[in-house]
Parts: structure tokens; C-alpha cells; sequence
């Protein structure tokens, strides 16, 4: 259980360094090694760490005015691998109010040198909170 808890806790510090965009904090997150992977809602994959830390440094760039919360949080981890998936709840304050988007979320930990590692991040849309007839 204490696997999980630590993948959780990671966890929970890649998103706290999207809401701050904080890049920095979002490298500590992730492996530096080349065999990392992130998919971002609608774009190709990306692979490698230097090409990632660039799409999240854009990101942080056009964000403006964006949150993520998270819920439906599942851990399960191995003696070396731990995977959360999540539903991401993204709010962006607009000219025209606040717009809600949700999108789940596969992130893959590797342990490494006894501290847990992003080592994939997969993020998919999912229909609109309106559609669902959530506010």
C-alpha cells in the first residue's frame, strides 16, 4: 500500500505543477531518460524528454487561465512500475464565462533510485461536462 500512496502523492505533484506552471516542478516529475512518452489531448505522441518539457513549456505559455482538478483517481503499482488513471475536470476562465472540458488521464510511474517517475502521460477528451448535464 505505501507503493501506492507514493504513486499518488506524484502524482498529485504533476498536476499541482500544471496549475502552477511551474516547469521546473514538472521536470522533477518526469524521467530524464529517452524512453519517456506524452500524449496530449488531440495531438501525436511525443517522445523523449527535451521534446516533452517543450510541449509543456507551451502549454504553460497558453494556458491563460486554466485549472485541472482531478477525481476518479485508481492506483495500482508493481515492484517497479505504478499506474494512476484519473478523470482531469479542466476549467478556463473566457471572456464568456467559465468553460469546462473533462479528459481521463493514464499516468505511468517507473521507480527509480527509490522515488517514483513520470514515465507516460495519456490524456484523452471526453464529451463535455454539458453534454453529461454536470455544471
Amino acid at each position: 500500500m505505501i507503493k501506492e500512496e507514493l504513486a499518488i502523492e506524484v502524482n498529485k505533484k504533476f498536476y499541482e505543477a500544471f496549475n502552477a506552471r511551474d516547469l521546473d516542478a514538472m521536470k522533477s516529475v518526469w524521467s530524464s531518460q529517452d524512453n519517456v512518452i506524452c500524449v496530449h489531448p488531440g495531438w501525436s505522441p511525443l517522445s523523449g524528454f527535451e521534446p516533452i518539457m517543450e510541449s509543456w513549456q507551451g502549454i504553460f505559455k497558453n494556458s491563460g487561465n486554466m485549472d485541472i482538478q482531478i477525481s476518479d483517481v485508481t492506483v495500482t503499482a508493481s515492484e517497479g512500475l505504478a499506474w494512476v488513471s484519473c478523470v482531469e475536470k479542466l476549467y478556463t476562465i473566457a471572456s464568456n464565462g467559465v468553460l469546462a472540458s473533462k479528459v481521463f488521464s493514464t499516468n505511468l510511474f517507473q521507480l527509480n533510485e527509490g522515488s517514483w517517475k513520470m514515465i507516460m502521460h495519456h490524456a484523452s477528451s471526453m464529451p463535455s461536462l454539458r453534454e453529461n448535464g454536470e455544471d
